[in-house]
C-alpha cells in the first residue's frame, strides 16, 4: 500500500474509529445512559416531529383540494397566503374530533362494564361465604384446624399501622412527584405542538436547508445518495400511514355490518374500537376482539362465543386478502418479510415497533434490493467486457 495523502485518510480514520469503539465499549453503561438521556430531552422534539409528520397528510389533501392555485396573467401561479395556516388549523380539528368522538363513544361503555363488574363483587363475596360455610360442613376437620391457627393480632395491628404509615409517606412523595411530572407532561406537549406547527408551516424551507446541508459538507454523489433515500422513507410512510388508516377503515366498518346483521350488541362501539386498534398491524386487531368479547360477555355470554367467532373469520378475510394487498404493497414488501418486521418491531419497541417496524424494514429492504440491482449488473457489465 502506498502511503499518499488518501491511503493516509483512510487509516487515520480506521485507527480514529477503533480508538471511539474501544471507548464506547469500555463505557458501555455510561454511553448508554448518556443516550436515553438525550432521547428524554429531546423527546418533545422527536414528538412534534412525528406529529407534523402525521398531521402532514390530511394537510396536504386540504391543500390540494380547497386552495388550488390560479393562474395570473404573466402565467404564473399564485398562492393563497392563508392557504398554509388553514390547513394546519384544519388538520388539528379534524385529528381532535375524531379522536374525542372516538374516547366519547368508547370510554363511557368500557366504564360501564367495569362498574357492573365491582358492583357483582359484594354478590360474588357473598357466594364465597356461602361456599366456605357449606365446606366447613361437609367437611369438619378443615373448621377444627381453622380453629387451631394460632393468631398474633398484636403484630398483625403493628404491621398494619407500619404500613398505613409507609403508604401515607409514599403517597406524599409520589402525589409531589406526580405534579412536578404532570407539569412537565403539559410543558413537552406545547412545546411538541408548537414545534409541529412549526415544521408545518415551514417544511419547503427546512427541506431546502437540509439538501443544502448535505451538499455542502459531503461529496456529491454521497450526498445524493442520502436525499434519494430521505425522499424514499418520506414516501414508504406516507403509504405506509395511509394505507393503514383505509385498512382501520375498511376492517372497521365490516366489523359493523357484520354485527349488525348477528344482531350483536355494542355494534358501533366495538367497530370502532376495532378500527382504532387495527393501526397497529397485524396484532392490534386481536386487542379489540378481547375487550369487544368482554363487553358483549357482560351483557350476553353466548353472543360473546357469536362474536369471537364472528371476527376470527373476519381476521382470517382481513389477514388473507385485505391487508396484503392494501398495507403490504403500499410499502413495497413481501407477506413474508410483512410478518417479519411486524414481530422484529413489535419485541423491540413494543406498540410503536408495531407501527414504524414495517416502513422501516420496507425501506432497508428496498435500499438492499437496489444495491444488489446494482451490484449484479456491474459484474455483468466487467464480465462482458472481460469476454
Amino acid at each position: 500500500m502506498e502511503f499518499n495523502k488518501e491511503n493516509t485518510k483512510k487509516i487515520l480514520g480506521i485507527i480514529s474509529f477503533a480508538i471511539i469503539l474501544y471507548f464506547v465499549l469500555q463505557n458501555i453503561v455510561a454511553v448508554k445512559n448518556a443516550f436515553v438521556y438525550g432521547l428524554e430531552m429531546l423527546s418533545p422534539f422527536w414528538i412534534g416531529a412525528g406529529i407534523a409528520f402525521i398531521l402532514n397528510i390530511p394537510m396536504r389533501s386540504f391543500e390540494k383540494r380547497l386552495f388550488k392555485p390560479k393562474k395570473m396573467k404573466n402565467g404564473k401561479l399564485k398562492h393563497n397566503r392563508l392557504k398554509r395556516p388553514i390547513c394546519i388549523v384544519l388538520a388539528f380539528i379534524i385529528t381532535i374530533v375524531v379522536i374525542g368522538f372516538i374516547i366519547k363513544l368508547v370510554i363511557p361503555q368500557l366504564l360501564s362494564v367495569i362498574f357492573m363488574f365491582l358492583g357483582e363483587i359484594p354478590d360474588m363475596a357473598y357466594d364465597v361465604k356461602e361456599w366456605a360455610i357449606e365446606l366447613t360442613k361437609q367437611y369438619p376437620d378443615i373448621s377444627n384446624q381453622i380453629q387451631n391457627i394460632e393468631i398474633n393480632w398484636n403484630n398483625i395491628v403493628n404491621d398494619v399501622i407500619s404500613f398505613v404509615s409507609n403508604l401515607a409517606s409514599s403517597l406524599v412523595t409520589s402525589s409531589i412527584g406526580f405534579i412536578v411530572g404532570l407539569i412537565g407532561g403539559i410543558f413537552n406537549a406545547i412545546v411538541s405542538i408548537v414545534f409541529a406547527v412549526y415544521i408545518l408551516v415551514s417544511k419547503e424551507k427546512l427541506a431546502e436547508q437540509f439538501k443544502k446541508i448535505m451538499k455542502a459538507y459531503l461529496p456529491e454523489d454521497k450526498a445524493k445518495y442520502i436525499l434519494e433515500i430521505c425522499v424514499l422513507s418520506k414516501n414508504t410512510f406516507n403509504n405506509f400511514l395511509t394505507s393503514q388508516f383505509t385498512e382501520a377503515i375498511i376492517l372497521g366498518t365490516l366489523c359493523f355490518v357484520g354485527m349488525l346483521i348477528l344482531k350483536l350488541p355494542f355494534a358501533a362501539t366495538i367497530s370502532i374500537l376495532v378500527g382504532v386498534t387495527a393501526l397497529i398491524p397485524i396484532v392490534g386487531a386481536f386487542i379489540g376482539l378481547m375487550i369487544g368479547a368482554i363487553l358483549i360477555l357482560s351483557i350476553v355470554p353466548i353472543k360473546a362465543l357469536i362474536f369471537v367467532a364472528f371476527f376470527l373469520i373476519l381476521q382470517q378475510v382481513e389477514g388473507n386478502l385485505i391487508y396484503p394487498r392494501v398495507v403490504g404493497n403500499s410499502v413495497g414488501l413481501p407477506g413474508m418479510w410483512v410478518l417479519v418486521a411486524v414481530a422484529v418491531g413489535g419485541s423491540l419497541g413494543g406498540i410503536l415497533g408495531f407501527i414504524v417496524g414495517l416502513p422501516t424494514v420496507s425501506v432497508l429492504y428496498t435500499i438492499i434490493r437496489n444495491d444488489v440491482y446494482q451490484r449484479l449488473k456491474e459484474k455483468k457489465k466487467l464480465e462482458e467486457e472481460s469476454v
